[in-house]
């Protein structure tokens, strides 16, 4: 079964396919489309720091894409409200540069405004959508975290 690698831009994870808008994917796609894939075809689905880039309203359509197509495991690296609130009222200046960029994505120079922060999840809120879309073996986790592991975490679930 294919492992899928959504909104990597340049990154490339070995065994995985790059499905993301950048020239450099290997499967160039707007996520907010239907993936072009079978039911159940799909075996990993991996999403790091990609469903801050999504609306509120756009993104339960998106995951129930990513349940019709997947028969496995999904991993989600995001950014969590309470903890980017903390840090962006810290009076440390990098936790709160850190707590703005949480917020709304590193705006310090022009970039494509997809990849801006469009809505940030609380943990509880996304294991409710997880759940109601119908991902079991919800787990948080801090370990293996690949940005600001003081702000960010990882959700393991599957099909």
């Amino acid at each position: 079964m294919q492992k899928l690698s959504l909104g990597g831009g340049k990154i490339k994870r070995e065994g995985f396919l790059n499905v993301d808008l950048c020239e450099e994917a290997d499967i160039r796609h707007d996520l907010r489309f239907p993936l072009p894939f079978a039911d159940k075809s799909v075996g990993e689905i991996m999403a790091i720091h990609l469903i801050e880039s999504f609306y509120q309203w756009e993104f339960p359509h998106i995951l129930k894409d990513w349940y019709r197509v997947l028969d496995g495991k999904l991993t989600i690296e995001f950014t969590d409200l309470r903890s980017t609130v903390k840090m962006y009222l810290s009076k440390n200046r990098r936790d709160r540069k850190y707590g703005h960029w949480g917020l709304y994505g590193n705006q310090e120079s022009p970039i494509d405004p997809i990849v801006l922060h469009h809505y940030v999840y609380e943990k509880l809120e996304l294991e409710k959508l997880l759940e109601e879309t119908g991902f079991e073996n919800i787990k948080f986790t801090k370990e293996e975290i690949e940005h600001n592991p003081k702000r960010d975490y990882r959700v393991i679930c599957s099909t």
